[in-house]
């Protein structure tokens, strides 16, 4: 997409999206793909002050603030376009993941065990990532070694499944919520050009916000993380 001046000046990033800049808003360059970052910001907010409120381990209410820290990094992104916002959406996502990954693995330990060799893979593959993105600036790179931790907590969910009394169906939802949003995702990317045209024959009808699928994938992928939280 060529990219279009609005509040925030040039596009700097290394990814621009598949909604149109600064249609919406001239304060926001994809306004849709911004505001559906709601749902990643305010319910694991809710989830923290459970935590805090019935004295949950410290590592569950990290990782709910971390889904929260990826949603406003989301929101900075997709609202400037610049590079520097991009970091802070893209690089939370690793950092993030850390603490569903250890949630997930230590479920059966002891309150408050802290598993130090796990702890130090995480932080060390997530700092090799963070160095080499940097270097690099390849998306492709960094989406890799986020479906590696995706898939990883899938896995390690799946060890939960079967080996504790807990709800399958919660599972299931946070499954197909969050896979529902990575085909949503995929679809974007794939037929951007067929989904600008449906928008643009939808100018100033209901329709049009229906097919900013990316948007759809924040709202969804939101849900099926907060979901897989709460089934830890």
């Amino acid at each position: 997409m060529a990219p279009i001046d609005g509040f925030w000046g040039q596009v700097t990033s290394t990814i621009d999206w598949c909604e149109e800049n600064y249609v919406v808003s001239w304060y926001i360059a994809e306004f849709w793909n911004t505001i559906s970052n709601f749902i990643m910001i305010f319910a694991p907010m809710w989830m923290m002050y459970i935590s805090k409120k019935e004295k949950h381990e410290i590592h569950l209410a990290c990782s709910f603030i971390s889904v929260t820290v990826v949603g406003i990094g989301s929101w900075l992104f997709h609202m400037t376009l610049r590079y520097s916002m991009q970091l802070m959406d893209e690089l939370p996502m690793i950092w993030g993941s850390i603490f569903l990954i250890y949630a997930s693995y230590t479920v059966d330990n002891k309150p408050n065990y802290v598993c130090r060799p796990l702890l130090i893979l995480l932080v060390f593959y997530s700092a090799i990532v963070t160095l080499v993105y940097i270097v690099v600036e390849d998306p492709v790179f960094h989406e890799a070694a986020y479906a590696l931790m995706v898939f990883t907590i899938v896995v390690l969910g799946v060890r939960i499944l079967f080996k504790f009394e807990c709800s399958k169906g919660l599972f299931i939802v946070a499954f197909v919520t969050y896979g529902l949003g990575f085909f949503l995702w995929n679809i974007d990317n794939h037929y951007c050009h067929h989904l600008r045209t449906i928008r643009s024959h939808s100018i100033g009808q209901v329709s049009g916000p229906l097919f900013q699928f990316h948007a759809w994938w924040h709202i969804f992928a939101g849900m099926g993380t907060y979901f897989s939280l709460l089934f830890q």
